[in-house]
């Protein structure tokens, strides 16, 4: 596979270097990645993508419920590539990313974790291409889904075989970084056919291109993830984080349209300094109908296909059990708190 470096920007998801590094970064751990007794007053987390719909989901948390569950100091939230680093090494207590990275970090073992929620449950299968290309005529043409060992290189080998192409009739080219860096290779005509997302057809279309499949599946795309001995000695916060999230998810989400607290929701985030563009608000009710896990959770059945995905792609090794990694009984707590159902149930691991 070649592999082609890309002018990026933003954030990026985490690197096979940073989960080699996993071990040495656990040694540094501080109270505040909960190695400590102190009750924590301030939710400090780290992420892998600060687009706006994941800076506006936290910051309606922080600005609305958080306070009155035990967070009495502003949120720490930082977006970087080594999110997973910065929780197993102690300098947050909680991260939210990938659930490809998460599962990976899980496997390598060397600090315990255990999965909390999740924030996004549907996993977007859009292939786009460039202008002038055929999308009849795929083969022999230059495609990338991320990274070397991405999980979006085999979403791309289905959407292909799904479309009559051998995946092998084309040349995988590898990209670091996230579906932006991804679009922005696709545009500069540095591959022809990409793995998107839907906040891309906008600027793709506008540059002449297309999306030739829109497809969505239902998995644990992105997932709340601890240590496992905050689990143990801060509970209570775990669980008031979770609470807060799943209610902003309801509050955010309001409406037949999940617009109805649209414009206050702005408002919080503009009065702390984020500014989404009208493409970005456009988005509000796709993001909240094909994207986010308003619940929190997402079923038993979509975690049982995804670790099965997991073990093909060599994330984890065969046999490998993601309940043993999991604890959603905050999750079910806050769920049956708000009337909402259980999903995926009280799984303890």
């Amino acid at each position: 596979m070649e592999v082609l470096s890309v002018k990026l920007h933003g954030v990026r998801a985490l690197s096979a270097l940073a989960v080699a590094s996993l071990a040495l970064t656990s040694c540094g751990s501080s109270d505040q990645g909960g190695g400590g007794e102190e009750k924590f007053t301030q939710v400090k987390m780290s992420y892998d993508n600060d687009d706006f719909m994941n800076q506006m989901t936290w910051m309606v948390a922080d600005e609305k419920y958080w306070p009155e569950l035990g967070f009495t100091e502003p949120a720490d939230v930082t977006a970087s590539d080594e999110y997973m680093a910065a929780l197993t090494g102690g300098d947050v207590w909680i991260a939210q990313g990938e659930s490809d990275a998460v599962w990976a970090a899980m496997a390598q073992g060397s600090v315990p974790l255990k999965i909390v929620g999740v924030i996004k449950d549907t996993e977007a299968w859009w292939l786009g291409v460039r202008e002038g290309v055929d999308p009849n005529n795929l083969a022999g043409l230059k495609i990338s889904g991320g990274p070397i060992g991405d999980r979006n290189v085999k979403v791309a080998e289905k959407l292909l075989e799904e479309r009559g192409v051998d995946p092998k009739s084309m040349d995988f080219v590898s990209i670091p970084g996230g579906s932006d860096d991804r679009l922005t290779a696709l545009l500069a005509g540095q591959i022809d056919v990409a793995v998107l997302q839907p906040r891309h057809e906008a600027p793709l279309v506008e540059n002449g291109g297309q999306m030739i499949e829109k497809k969505y599946q239902e998995v644990p795309q992105e997932t709340w993830v601890v240590r496992e001995e905050t689990l143990e000695n801060h509970k209570d916060e775990v669980c008031a984080y979770i609470e807060g999230r799943v209610e902003a998810l309801q509050y955010v989400s309001e409406g037949p349209d999940h617009t109805a607290n649209r414009d206050a929701v702005l408002e919080i985030v503009r009065a702390r300094g984020l500014d989404p563009s009208q493409a970005e608000i456009d988005e509000w009710t796709q993001e909240m109908s094909n994207q986010l896990a308003l619940d929190g959770g997402s079923s038993l059945e979509s975690f049982e296909q995804w670790n099965q995905d997991m073990i093909d792609n060599g994330n984890v090794p065969e046999g490998f059990d993601w309940k043993e990694h999991a604890d959603f009984s905050c999750l079910t707590a806050a769920q049956e708190k708000l009337g909402l159902k259980p999903d995926p149930g009280n799984i303890t691991g």
